[in-house]
């Protein structure tokens, strides 16, 4: 008995890397879109339809773990942390997938350098996720939370290059509302990711106690 209960929780571990590898792919997936113009937005609506499919295995396997096995101390720790992890990672996926659609309708337009480097920040910080997650990593998480103070600054340096497009009004101003909501929706992933490096954190110390 004792031994299927801890190859479920290996799985929720294995299982939280493998959505948030599906996340990473579509942090790919539209940072090539940005650079390309190319239309990704139907790849990353499988993803984001993937994410979504992991999210209710996730939660189905903590729920029958939590009737069934009645788990304590860091066992608890870790499928709640799970269960609010599976959250923020279906959010990912989510906006990249409304940054897919915006990129489709703004193929005309030019991308501030600004944002190609918040688009390059924000990914690697999912994909850091993904590392965090294969060993629980507190190096990792804590690598995340202080690479959002990057993705910050350059959300500020978005802003400020765009200003100048909006008051130039028409094309320009539409770009330029276009790639200030692509660098809103960076700013949120980049947010997603630091509360799942939170909750890693928390899991970690948990155990560790």
């Amino acid at each position: 008995m004792r031994k299927q209960y801890d190859e479920q929780l290996l799985q929720i571990k294995d299982m939280l890397k493998e959505m948030c590898e599906v996340d990473a792919e579509a942090m790919c997936l539209i940072e090539r879109a940005l650079l390309s113009h190319e239309d990704v937005s139907v790849a990353v609506r499988e993803c984001e339809r993937a994410a979504d499919e992991k999210e209710r295995e996730i939660e189905r396997l903590c729920m029958r773990i939590i009737v069934r096995q009645q788990p304590v101390a860091h066992d608890l720790a870790l499928i709640t942390s799970a269960v609010k992890m599976v959250t923020d990672l279906e959010r990912i996926t989510d906006q990249a997938a409304d940054i897919a659609d915006i990129l489709k309708g703004a193929a005309y337009c030019d991308v501030p350098n600004s944002l190609s480097e918040m688009m390059t920040a924000a990914r690697k910080m999912v994909e850091r996720c993904v590392c965090a997650l294969d060993t629980f990593s507190l190096d990792e998480a804590r690598a995340i939370r202080r690479a959002d103070d990057v993705v910050d600054g350059l959300f500020v340096a978005v802003k400020r290059e765009l200003a100048g497009m909006v008051d130039e009004g028409g094309e320009g101003g539409e770009c330029a509302m276009d790639m200030l909501m692509i660098a809103k929706y960076l700013e949120r992933i980049g947010d997603h990711a630091v509360n799942v490096a939170e909750w890693i954190v928390f899991a970690a110390r948990a155990e560790q106690e």
